[in-house]
């Protein structure tokens, strides 16, 4: 935005961010955004608000623009001694997380006789990645500092020699849940089994069912 209009020092124009979306730590990309305009008029006259653009620059560089929002168009009259509340709505493009910008947001302004212009936000931004976004950069991290771990460990273990060990008792740890199978034990029942243990009695003076 160039040749913007100066400000009317009867205005007070101020932002502020809803809490639906927290930007304490940056601007998510690829999710609905808005600033929440509030417009006092301290003067003698009314003013009329026409339009409301916002723009994504390039820091130290300002006059280089990324993205020049939407335009929104009120046309809301804001009486002396009143104020009035907007909603700037706007969206950051995905290829931009990981950069910082300067986000610029202007309400522009008018009497009967003059025009008018305040910039209500002028900040340097971070651009963040979509909320919920799988960061397969950061896994591959945290599993490779999970791995040199492991292997710190695994490495002090075998300098201490107390591996043998280890291993041992894993081994051990692992098989305490088996349990050895029962023998079974056979017996005989009946008379039958009697009668097959007191064969080498017969022909004796024994009989069965009865000592002598």
């Amino acid at each position: 935005m160039t040749d913007i209009p100066e400000a009317n020092d009867d205005i007070d124009a101020v932002a502020v961010f809803p809490a639906d979306v927290d930007v304490s730590k940056g601007f998510p990309s690829k999710a609905p955004l808005k600033i929440l305009l509030g417009f006092r008029n301290n003067g003698d006259v009314p003013v009329n608000v026409t339009h409301i653009a916002a723009s994504l620059n390039v820091p130290q560089m300002f006059s280089f623009y990324v993205t020049n929002f939407t335009v929104q168009h009120p046309h809301v009259t804001v009486e002396p001694g009143k104020e009035a509340s907007f909603e700037y709505p706007f969206e950051l493009d995905q290829t931009l997380a990981g950069h910082d910008f300067v986000l610029a947001a202007t309400a522009f302004y008018e009497d009967e006789t003059e025009s008018y212009a305040s910039t209500f936000y002028n900040a340097t931004v971070s651009v963040l990645d979509p909320v919920g976004v799988f960061d397969a950069q950061t896994l591959v991290v945290k599993l490779v500092l999970l791995a040199i771990a492991l292997g710190l460990v695994y490495a002090g273990v075998a300098a201490a020699g107390a591996l043998p060990a280890a291993e041992k008792a894993l081994k051990k740890a692992a098989g305490a849940g088996k349990k050895a199978p029962a023998k079974r034990r056979e017996t005989g029942t009946g008379s039958g089994a009697a009668s097959e243990n007191n064969e080498w009695l017969k022909g004796t003076s024994w009989k069965e069912g009865k000592s002598q």
